[in-house]
């Protein structure tokens, strides 16, 4: 006997036995129940909730719509479960679709808040209905638009942010691309809005340049082209860098000099990356006054403090502290 014989006659045994009919004769009635179990509830009044597709038609050229209507909405319908299973069936492949008519509500004002009613939403969406069909519920229930002929102006971007760099960077340079941006709006808008200001934000720990895309603060009646900009952070960073300083006498008598030992004194600070090679000894005043000196009884050193520190600078240190000095009798001839 073939390999296939012996297969067939196999699987025919254990398919047929008494154990496997009776499991073939369960499953049977199973499907049978199930049958009449779908049947009794598809005749059953239910409640399902569908989404209907939204579009505002018939726009013409010259009108910038503001606030949209939704793009879809929520119905709750009532009806026999078979005509709901069919229309969700149905929804599923070809989307329902309503339109709202913009020439039924446009009186040819220059801007204009609209609102289309319940009553209206529901007769659009009954077009979509078999006569059956109740509608329990819509959401939102009413829907609103508002339009403008054009009425706009370039107006500055400001933002409502903050940018923070980490401890070892600073913030270099916020730049805002595009800088101004095109508002549409009522005309009693236009005419008091000074500026657009952005979402607010925070941006902490910087440590690189970087670009980040911020949307621009929404509000009523008012449409921005374009909606974002796009904000370039310079980050720089903090180095570390020593210069000689001389240390200066101020307010001497024309008869008297100081002396210091040394003469120049290592100044060693934190500055910007992009001001390093702009800071030079010229930018420090090291210096000690007459009056400082003569009330200087206690101590044979004296202790350096910096007169100016340049923009850009900190964590400023003096090396050494405390110097030696010597104030010197000038000649008639050296004070002239």
């Amino acid at each position: 006997m073939s390999k296939d014989r012996r297969f067939f006659k196999q699987w025919r045994e254990t398919w047929f036995a008494a154990r496997s009919h009776e499991l073939l004769v369960f499953c049977f009635f199973l499907a049978v129940s199930f049958g009449f179990w779908m049947l009794q509830a598809l005749n059953e009044t239910l409640e399902r909730e569908i989404n209907i597709r939204l579009e505002l038609d018939n726009v013409p050229d010259d009108v910038v719509i503001i606030d949209s209507l939704p793009s879809s909405i929520g119905v709750t319908l009532h009806d026999r479960g078979l005509i709901l299973a069919r229309q969700s069936i149905s929804n599923l492949f070809r989307p329902k679709r309503i339109k709202v008519d913009f020439r039924k509500y446009d009186e040819g004002k220059s801007d204009a808040e609209i609102y289309v009613s319940t009553a209206e939403v529901q007769r659009l969406i009954r077009r979509n209905l078999v006569v059956s069909t109740n509608i329990q519920a819509v959401r939102p229930d009413t829907l609103r638009f508002s339009f403008n002929r054009g009425l706009s102006r370039k107006l500055p971007v400001k933002l409502a942010g903050t940018f923070k760099a980490s401890q070892q960077n600073y913030i270099q340079s916020i730049r805002i691309e595009p800088d101004s941006v095109r508002v549409f709006a009522p005309k009693a808008i236009l005419d008091t809005v000074r500026a657009v200001l952005s979402d607010d934000f925070l941006f902490e720990g910087l440590h690189e340049t970087g670009s980040y895309q911020i949307a621009l603060r929404k509000q009523k009646l008012m449409k921005y082209e374009p909606a974002r900009v796009n904000i370039r952070v310079g980050v720089g960073y903090y180095t570390e860098k020593t210069i000689k300083v001389p240390v200066i006498g101020l307010n001497f008598p024309a008869e008297k000099k100081l002396r210091t030992f040394p003469s120049q004194v290592s100044v060693t600070f934190r500055v910007e990356s992009g001001r390093y090679n702009r800071v030079s000894a010229e930018d420090f005043v090291v210096a000690t006054t007459y009056e400082e000196l003569l009330q200087n009884t206690e101590s044979s050193k004296l202790r350096l403090h910096l007169k100016t520190i340049p923009e850009g600078v900190s964590n400023v240190r003096i090396s050494p502290q405390e110097i030696d000095y010597l104030i010197e009798q000038t000649s008639q001839e050296e004070a002239e």
